[in-house]
Order: structure tokens, then C-alpha cells, then sequence
């Protein structure tokens, strides 16, 4: 009865060693995929796969570098002399897009996206806060909102109202 049990024994336990050996391999296989997984997350990586090397960064290409004002644009060449005045703007800074309200040298008064053409030769180029720069046949020229009136006084409030 002993010689019986030994060998069923014998005849079971290869498949569970076997799917034991397998389990220990599937084991293995993940956890070298994990550590692969974190390897290439932390490690950089270029075109072809291949690690980017760290190469020291030349002194002159760090002065190039404003962290502060990353996309300042280039100054404009000359402040504009067309008859044109420059009413309002808004500025799109997710976008670099905004538009304008310039009055022509007729007075009439028009909002101009940024790439629009004002008149015949002129196109609306960039939108800053208190001026736009104006491409004039591949020239830039700033034309900035006319600041030398003084803003008009508030009017007094009429007496009894409550104010908001």
C-alpha cells in the first residue's frame, strides 16, 4: 500500500513542479520588466532609444537663456508714422494671437486680428499691452496707444446714490 502511494505521488508532483518552475519564471520575466519599465522612465532617451549623453552647456548659450521672459519677442524696428491710432488691445498670451481697435485716417474705427491687413501694405504683426507692431512691406514698426491727454475724471456720483 506504501509502494502505491509513493508512486502517485510521484506521478502528480512533476505538473506542480513544473507550474511551479513556470510561476518562478513568469515571477523573474515581470519583475525585469518593471525594473526595465523604471529604467527607461527615469532615464532619457533620444530619437533611436539611444540615452542622451549630458554634455556641459557652453557659457554663451546660457547667457542666451531668459528664464523669466522666454518668448520676448525682438524689438520693432522704428515707431510708426502712418496715420493710424491705436485705440485698445487685447492680448492673447495662450495663443500669442490677440487683436486690436486701431482707427484708420478716415476715423473709423476697426478690431484687427494679428496677421489681419489693416490697409493696403500694412498688416497687425503682435499684440502687446500698450502697443502693436505693424508689418509694412517686411518692415516692423511700433505704433503704441497715444498716452499724452490726461484720463478723464471720474463724474461725481449723484448725490442719494449708493455706490456698488
Amino acid at each position: 500500500m506504501g509502494a502505491t502511494l509513493n508512486r502517485i505521488d510521484t506521478k502528480t508532483a512533476w505538473p506542480a513542479r513544473l507550474l511551479a518552475v513556470g510561476e518562478l519564471a513568469g515571477w523573474a520575466l515581470a519583475g525585469l520588466l518593471l525594473a526595465r519599465a523604471i529604467w527607461l522612465a527615469l532615464t532619457p532617451a533620444g530619437a533611436l532609444g539611444l540615452p542622451l549623453s549630458a554634455a556641459p552647456a557652453a557659457p554663451a548659450m546660457l547667457a542666451a537663456i531668459d528664464p523669466f521672459f522666454p518668448q520676448a519677442a525682438a524689438p520693432a524696428d522704428a515707431v510708426s508714422g502712418l496715420d493710424l491710432v491705436l485705440v485698445g488691445t487685447r492680448v492673447d498670451a495662450a495663443s500669442g494671437r490677440g487683436s486690436a481697435i486701431i482707427a484708420t485716417p478716415d476715423g473709423r474705427q476697426q478690431s484687427i486680428g494679428v496677421g489681419e491687413e489693416i490697409m493696403p501694405g500694412v498688416r497687425l504683426a503682435a499684440v502687446d499691452f500698450e502697443a502693436v507692431t505693424l508689418d509694412r512691406g517686411g518692415a516692423r514698426e511700433t505704433l503704441y496707444i497715444d498716452q499724452s491727454t490726461a484720463a478723464p475724471a471720474p463724474a461725481p456720483a449723484p448725490v442719494g446714490a449708493e455706490p456698488k
